[in-house]
């Protein structure tokens, strides 16, 4: 009966099961009173952040250390992930909006509380700026595939701040697209991972250069860890799949994607 429940219609416990079981939770459905205060959630969140409050948007102080404001980013990342309320499609906007506000309060968050011992209070205004246009000019290139042109302008976001991790992964990145810098941009990803261990792009873009070069038993461990930090990562979770199907003896085994998605 279980079965039948999860694989055909969304468990609504019809059976007036005491014990549910742990998968119908994915399958859970808000109330429209649920639904209006997970609104109200977002839009208080967004205004925090169109209000620059940065702290009270991740539900940190400006005392917190960097592994905790890291850990409220990524609790907050999958509470608020698109991909979690695909039964919402009109929800999409908001939440892309939210999570991107997200990612800018723990870039500025955990940087400048990393490197604030290090640095001049009086300096971090002139530093800011020369990173975040370089940034700019490295984002305009890429649009335009200009790979040389975005490698340039990243090098030089680096110099001004070498502690992150998310310029060493787009700067990666861009190494990438050229084969004769491959393993320059492996350098990088395995520097931004090491600066930011969950993070989760420097692990995609790094499993997928890793399958170019051939090397899928070590792109699969960066699918895997992807899946540990998040499990509603559809890319991670697809490439994991396709890689364990070319490879059946990685199947032999119930696999840690096995256990994070609940299925055998």
């Amino acid at each position: 009966m279980y079965q039948v429940g999860v694989e055909f219609e969304t468990p609504q416990d019809l059976w007036h099961i005491q014990e549910i079981p742990e998968d119908w939770n994915a399958f859970y459905s808000p109330t429209r009173e649920e639904s209006a205060s997970f609104l109200n959630e977002i839009e208080k969140l967004l205004q925090l952040a169109r209000s620059g409050m940065y702290c009270e948007l991740l539900g940190v102080k400006a005392e917190t250390p960097r592994i905790e404001i890291r850990r409220r980013f990524y609790q907050l990342a999958r509470q608020f992930h698109p991909d979690r309320h695909m039964d919402h499609p009109e929800w999409t906007p908001r939440l892309l909006l939210l999570m991107d506000s997200l990612s800018v309060a723990y870039k500025s968050l955990a940087s400048d509380g990393a490197m604030k011992a290090e640095r001049p209070l009086e300096k971090e205004s002139e530093i800011h700026p020369i990173a975040q246009e370089c940034l700019a000019q490295a984002d305009l290139c890429l649009l335009a595939r200009n790979y040389v042109g975005s490698i340039l302008w990243l090098r030089r976001a680096i110099e001004v701040e070498p502690h992150c991790s998310e310029y060493r992964t787009m700067l990666g990145r861009s190494l990438a697209a050229v084969p004769e810098y491959r393993h320059e941009a492996v350098e990088q990803f395995e520097k931004a991972i090491d600066l930011d261990s969950l993070n989760v792009e420097a692990h995609f873009q790094y499993a997928q250069l890793l399958e170019r070069m051939h090397f899928t038993w070590r792109a699969r461990s960066h699918y895997v860890r992807i899946l540990e930090v998040d499990a509603f990562h559809i890319q991670a979770r697809e490439r994991l799949t396709k890689l364990n199907v070319k490879s059946p003896r990685a199947m032999s085994r119930s696999s840690l994607l096995s256990r994070l998605t609940g299925r055998r």
